[in-house]
C-alpha cells in the first residue's frame, strides 16, 4: 500500500543540502532506503524559504521571455535519478471563482502514477486523498477493462504529513482543499517510466477510463496514428518496425493500427501478425479486429 510516514522533526535543510543527501546517501532502487529519506524532506520541508525564493525569481522573470513553471509545479532542483518539485494545490473557492481550472489540478479523478514518489506536506490545511492499490500484472491495460481495486485509506495531507507512492500500484482521488495547500515531492525517475502507462479509474465501476494525454507513450501513440492516415511507402517501413520492435506495447499496438489504416488490403495480414505480439494488449485487440474483418 502506498506507506504513510509517521515522525517529525525541527532540523532545517537548503534544497542543495537535501539534493547532495539523496545523491549521496540513498538508493534510488530500493523502496526502503526512499523512505528512510523522509526526515531529510520533512526538514527541507521546515525551509520556510524554499519555495518563496524560487517564486520571487519566477515574479521576476515575467518581465523578461524566461520560461516559467507551471500552473501547479515549481520546480526546485534534482539529481542523478530524481528531481523535487513544488505542488501547488488551490481551494475550492478558487474553482468556484473560475481563478483556476479544476482538470488542471487532477481533482476528482482516480488515478496512478507511473512512477514512485516521496511527498510532504508543506503549506495550507491540505488536499483530501483516498487510495486504493491494484496489481499491475492482473491487467491488459485497455480502457474499459475491469480492475480489482482495494480500498486502503483516506488521509487528510496536512502540514508535515509524509507518504511514499508506489509506481503502478497505488491509485489516489484527491479532493480540493479548504485553502491553497502546498507538497514538495521528490520524483524518482527509473528507465522503465518511459514505457509504463498511467492510468485514469472509475471507482464505481471499478474500470479503467483512459490515459494522461501527457504521457510519453499518448504522445507516441499520436504521432503514430497520425502517420497511419497522412503517410507514405516510406511511413510504412517505420510502422512495421516500431510494431515489431519497440518496447512499448501500447506504441506497438498504436503502430498496428496505424498500419492497418494505411494498407486495408493487407490489414488481416497485419492483424495476424499482431496477434503473434508478446503482450495480451496488442494479441487480443488483434483478435477483435481480425473478427471484425471476418477473417
Amino acid at each position: 500500500m502506498a506507506i504513510t510516514i509517521p515522525g517529525s522533526t525541527d532540523r532545517v535543510v537548503t534544497i542543495e543540502e537535501f539534493l547532495d543527501y539523496v545523491g549521496s546517501q540513498v538508493d534510488l532502487r530500493d523502496t526502503d532506503s526512499i523512505i528512510e529519506s523522509a526526515p531529510m524532506l520533512r526538514a527541507l520541508a521546515n525551509n520556510r524559504t524554499l519555495i518563496l525564493e524560487r517564486l520571487n525569481r519566477q515574479v521576476k522573470s515575467l518581465y523578461s521571455r524566461d520560461t516559467v513553471d507551471s500552473a501547479q509545479t515549481v520546480f526546485l532542483g534534482k539529481g542523478d535519478g530524481f528531481f523535487v518539485r513544488a505542488n501547488i494545490w488551490p481551494s475550492t473557492a478558487d474553482i468556484s471563482a473560475g481563478r483556476v481550472y479544476q482538470d488542471q489540478f487532477a481533482y476528482d479523478a482516480a488515478h496512478d502514477h507511473n512512477y514512485s514518489f516521496l511527498t510532504v506536506g508543506y503549506f495550507g490545511p491540505g488536499y483530501v486523498t483516498e487510495i486504493y492499490e491494484y496489481d499491475p500484472d492482473s491487467i491488459e491495460g485497455y480502457a474499459g477493462e475491469r480492475v480489482e481495486l482495494q480500498f486502503l485509506e483516506r488521509v487528510k495531507f496536512g502540514v508535515g504529513s509524509a507518504m511514499f507512492y508506489r509506481a503502478s500500484r497505488d491509485v489516489h482521488i484527491q479532493y480540493a482543499p479548504d485553502d491553497l495547500s502546498i507538497t514538495i515531492n521528490m520524483m524518482i525517475l527509473r528507465p522503465e517510466v518511459m514505457l509504463r502507462d498511467q492510468y485514469f479509474f472509475d471507482l464505481e465501476s471499478r474500470t479503467l477510463t483512459g490515459f494522461p494525454p501527457q504521457l510519453d507513450s499518448s504522445r507516441r501513440v499520436s504521432i503514430v496514428r497520425m502517420a497511419g492516415y497522412t503517410g507514405d511507402a516510406d511511413s510504412a517501413q517505420l510502422l512495421t518496425d516500431l510494431a515489431r520492435t519497440h518496447p512499448c506495447r501500447r506504441t506497438r499496438l498504436a503502430a498496428f493500427e496505424a498500419l492497418a489504416q494505411l494498407q486495408p488490403p493487407r490489414a488481416a495480414e497485419i492483424w495476424e501478425t499482431a496477434c503473434r505480439d508478446r503482450e495480451p494488449l496488442v494479441a487480443h485487440a488483434a483478435q477483435r479486429r481480425l473478427a471484425a474483418l471476418g477473417a
